[in-house]
């Protein structure tokens, strides 16, 4: 399908801009987030890129803060799986064996469910309307905010408009793609007095998503029975 190489988004205001852009993003049914995350208080993670979508399809890597690890993160409906580093099971998950569990389960993905204690952070994490939700309501405060229309440049090679956000001592930018749909390409948010720094890009709109289930003898259930 052909795509329009200039929406004309570029000649709107500032306000419409960012309305038009959270709009097109609450409609996308699949997205790919790449994320830096500084100074936010656990459970943020400091950094995650996550491929998902509307129906709890979801795949990508989290890297928690602190050192305290990294994991592969699968989710398919209210299945979930994850396959953490030696770190993340000692810092993590002390509950499952620490040290030893580290060397049992190495390369292993370990199965639980979204409604399980260890399955809830990453279902959270890996729900994609939720954190719409989150990026909307966040950039939805704009009206009380001072925004500008900055320079034409690009993200990752797609053209966009630039829209500088100041309220209080919070800075930020948001990059709007001027072709296609207006999606906000990337965000970018400073908060200096908290030391919070986020840097979002965004990609792969609609693309599906393909979780590949991990076969039984590469996984480990660790749901808690009822």
């Amino acid at each position: 399908m052909a795509v329009a190489d200039d929406n004309g988004i570029a000649d709107k205001s500032p306000q419409e801009i960012g309305v038009q852009a959270r709009a097109a993003l609450q409609s996308v049914k699949s997205l790919h987030v790449e994320a830096e995350i500084k100074g936010m208080a656990e459970p943020a993670p400091a950094s995650f890129e996550l491929s998902y979508d509307t129906q709890d399809n979801c795949t990508g890597s989290v890297t928690e803060q602190g050192g305290k690890g990294r994991m592969e993160v699968l989710r398919k409906g209210d299945r979930v799986w994850i396959k953490p580093d030696a770190r993340w099971l000692s810092s993590q998950a002390p509950h499952l064996g620490g040290d030893a569990a580290a060397q049992l389960l190495k390369g292993k993905y370990l199965e639980t469910s979204a409604g399980d204690a260890d399955g809830a952070k990453i279902a959270q994490l890996c729900d994609l309307n939720a954190f719409k939700a989150q990026i909307t309501e966040r950039s939805g405060k704009a009206e009380a905010a001072t925004v500008t229309k900055g320079e034409r440049t690009e993200v990752d090679g797609r053209p966009a408009i630039e829209l500088n956000v100041t309220r209080g001592a919070q800075k930020g930018k948001t990059y709007v793609s001027t072709e296609d749909k207006p999606y906000p390409l990337k965000v970018e948010a400073d908060e200096p007095a908290k030391g919070v720094e986020i840097d979002m890009t965004f990609s792969e709109f609609d693309r599906p998503v393909d979780v590949k289930v991990p076969p039984a003898d590469q996984t480990v259930d660790i749901g808690q029975s009822d």
